[in-house]
């Protein structure tokens, strides 16, 4: 785990064991996400990261493929996380469920070019209720 991310965690101490997007935590696997993007300048800094497990992290680079204003979206959540200082309100996880429920109506029979669906099995298992 990079040492940003372990800062993050000390700082956001996710008490609903579940990451940015409603995943369930496993700290050892949690990623750094560039809320503005290394090729756009995006530093790796606090103020410019989201706590991702894996999972979550691949779906987000997909929507953001498949949906920009959602991504986007999504993102302007994140920064208002690294603003308050500690892990997404439940609103905040009400509204990230709510997009990716959206997204998924609109994009659920998607498929890639190998004919596979894009949104996999996986991407539906989150933990937020």
């Amino acid at each position: 785990m990079k040492q940003i991310t372990k800062e993050m965690l000390k700082i956001y101490q996710p008490f609903s064991n579940l990451d940015w997007m409603n995943y369930k935590l496993v700290r050892k696997d949690l990623t750094f996400h560039h809320i503005c993007k290394k090729e756009s300048g995006g530093k790796m800094v606090i103020e410019n990261g989201a706590l991702l497990m894996p999972v979550a992290h691949q779906y987000l680079h997909l929507i953001e493929y498949k949906d920009i204003d959602t991504y986007i979206a999504i993102n302007n959540v994140f920064k208002y996380v690294n603003q308050q200082g500690y892990e997404p309100t439940f609103e905040q996880r009400e509204l990230i469920e709510y997009l990716l429920s959206e997204f998924e109506k609109v994009h659920r029979w998607d498929k890639g070019s190998k004919g596979k669906l894009l949104i996999q099995r996986k991407y539906y298992q989150r933990d937020f209720f």
